[in-house]
């Protein structure tokens, strides 16, 4: 049921938007190239690392389960595996700064400027303790907790196919909450409010969560995708912004509309009638 939610939410678009997004608007992205270079690098060395001394064991360890496709799952495992020493190293030395930086961009991009003008003078009474607690660790797809849990589920890869399923299903479904924990920081919500707007979105986390870690599982450019997905759902959280408080919109586009909207031309024709009637009405 959860999974056919997903499904039909179209919530793991929101992280292919994300990437078609950044490469339309260059801007967004390129303000943090600094560690988009850091990125790639960490990707680069760190998977060919794991793959030079951990794919060829694994790869052993598999056949025995799965046969034939020991290779390619064992690749995937050393995808997976370099995720998490990528994120491990990265997150606390350049990576949530700069994803902070770029959700926000996004958000100015998609007209939700006021939601991060608000969110950054927010007042000590919203929240102060979660407020603070996010300003530290913006986003959480991988921290402390995660990287336990990531950990400990790795060995389902070991399953033929479904375990890996299991796996990607599994982690999408717990991490995907969190890539909007910028988001909740911005609205100010305590602990209680951002559990019961996640239960309410729960089908589309799990959905967004599970591409979001397809994509870091990509080979040498994974950590990259941290990038645009930060992108996909500052994109959704203007989306869901946009619907809840439509007087700001989610995009220049809409503000025009609104501007369309308003009937500029009715008072001067009703002028001109009613000018014409007068005139009708003297001759």
């Amino acid at each position: 049921m959860l999974v056919a939610q997903g499904l039909l939410s179209l919530a793991w678009l929101w992280p292919l938007q994300g990437i078609y997004f950044s490469l339309t608007h260059p801007a967004v992205t390129l303000s943090v190239r600094a560690a988009l270079l850091k990125a790639l690098i960490s990707s680069v060395v760190i998977f060919g690392v794991l793959l030079f001394f951990t794919w060829v064991p694994q790869m052993a360890v598999l056949a025995i389960l799965s046969g034939p496709l020991a290779p390619i799952l064992a690749f995937i495992l050393v995808g997976a595996e370099s995720a998490v020493v990528v994120t491990y190293l990265a997150r606390p030395l350049f990576l949530d700064p700069a994803l902070t930086q770029v959700f926000d961009a996004t958000l100015r991009a998609r007209g939700q400027i006021e939601l991060v003008k608000q969110g950054k003078t927010r007042g000590p009474g919203a929240s102060r303790s979660v407020v603070e607690g996010a300003l530290i660790k913006p986003f959480q797809a991988l921290s402390k907790d995660g990287l336990v849990r990531y950990v400990l589920t790795l060995p389902l890869n070991f399953v033929p196919v479904v375990g890996t399923v299991l796996f990607v299903l599994y982690n999408g479904y717990v991490g995907g909450p969190n890539w909007h924990a910028r988001y909740f920081q911005l609205k100010g919500m305590s602990k209680s409010q951002r559990a019961a707007f996640v239960n309410k979105h729960r089908a589309e986390y799990a959905a967004f969560g599970t591409v979001t870690l397809l994509c870091n599982f990509i080979p040498f450019v994974g950590l990259l995708f941290s990038f645009t997905n930060t992108v996909g759902a500052a994109m959704w959280a203007a989306r869901l912004e946009a619907r809840d408080n439509p007087a700001y919109g989610s995009a220049p586009a809409v503000a025009s509309h609104s501007t369309k909207s308003v009937p500029v031309h009715t008072p001067s024709k009703q002028t001109t009638d009613g000018s014409n009637t007068e005139k009708a009405k003297d001759e």
